[in-house]
This record gives C-alpha cells, structure tokens and sequence, in this order.
C-alpha cells in the first residue's frame, strides 16, 4: 500500500469484501498488513482512514517498528507474531520473476507467512496491468507452486485488480 493511493475505489472494493466475510464470521484473528512502502509518512490519521475504508478496527491493523524497505527479514519477523487470517497489501502483489522491488511480495515471504498455520487464510491483493486478470493469476499461482510448499488458492477478480486467496490447509 502506498499513502498516494489511499482512498481509491481499490480500497472500497476490499474493504467490501472483509465486510462480507467478517459478517459472515469467515474469518478468525482476521489482521491486517498494509506493507507500506512509504511507512515514514504514514501517520496516526492515514492508519486510521486506512482502516476505515477497508471496514476494520484499527486494532486490526499490524503496527512494525520499521518499514517493509528497512529489513524485510525483521519485517516479515514481526508479521509472523499474528496467529489469525492475514491480509497482505503490497503496492503491486506477488512478483513472479527473480529481481522484485520493495513493492512486491516475494514467493518464499509468501510461503513462510502461510506456513505459520495450516488454519490460516492468507489474502494477498494484486494489481493487473496490460493483461487479462485471471490468466494473471494462474501465472501467479504457477510460480507460488514452483518455488514453496503446496497449498489451496482461490482469486476474486475483476478487470484490474484480483484477490488471492491461499490456505496452507490439507485438501478436504
């Protein structure tokens, strides 16, 4: 998440979608990580919009004691400490070549945060450009797969943008 594009449609287009599955008691311990790649300039106020939008408490929101461009191995560190269902809000989503930027989020930090329980559901927002949305996310998926443990995904698309959805859970 980036503070320049806090208050988008993208941001009432998620905040939709927790509504409807807290509403529906879906999701458990559900917190949430903006990934800020400008974390310094996030303020008290920013989180606090920020949360709104998305329809969460603030409390749901994982403070760190420095940004994702700080120390990614400390980050994801302190992101581990969340035991319930976790939302990931990188500026572009999952990067599926060998040289991702602060914006991305890798496959292996991916993998390690889905791994902490096999209860949790991870939800991971992804951009689309100059491409069709759901080949995208079989892409995605693909590269997930080659490069970590298996796992279940799900995506809620729409022309530009798509959630993923992914469980470390056995198949029922």
């Amino acid at each position: 998440m980036n503070l320049k594009f806090l208050g988008d449609a993208l941001d009432h287009w998620k905040g939709s979608l927790f509504t409807l599955l807290q509403e529906q008691g879906i999701l458990e311990g559900f917190v949430i990580d903006m990934m800020a790649t400008d974390f310094s300039q996030w303020g008290e106020v920013d989180r606090r919009l920020y949360s709104d939008l998305l329809r969460i408490r603030t409390n749901q929101l994982i403070h760190h004691k420095e940004g994702l461009t700080a120390d990614r191995g400390r980050y994801f560190g302190e992101l581990l400490q969340a035991t319930g269902d976790l939302f990931l809000d990188p500026d572009t989503g999952v990067c599926t070549n060998r040289h991702p930027g602060p914006e991305h989020l890798k496959a292996s930090e991916l993998h390690q945060v889905l791994d902490r329980s096999t209860e949790r559901v991870v939800f991971v927002y992804q951009s689309i450009r100059a491409r069709r949305t759901h080949e995208r996310m079989l892409e995605i998926m693909n590269w997930l797969r080659q490069n970590g443990p298996d796992f279940r995904a799900y995506s809620y698309e729409s022309p530009s943008v798509a959630m993923l959805i992914l469980s470390s859970a056995p198949p029922t």
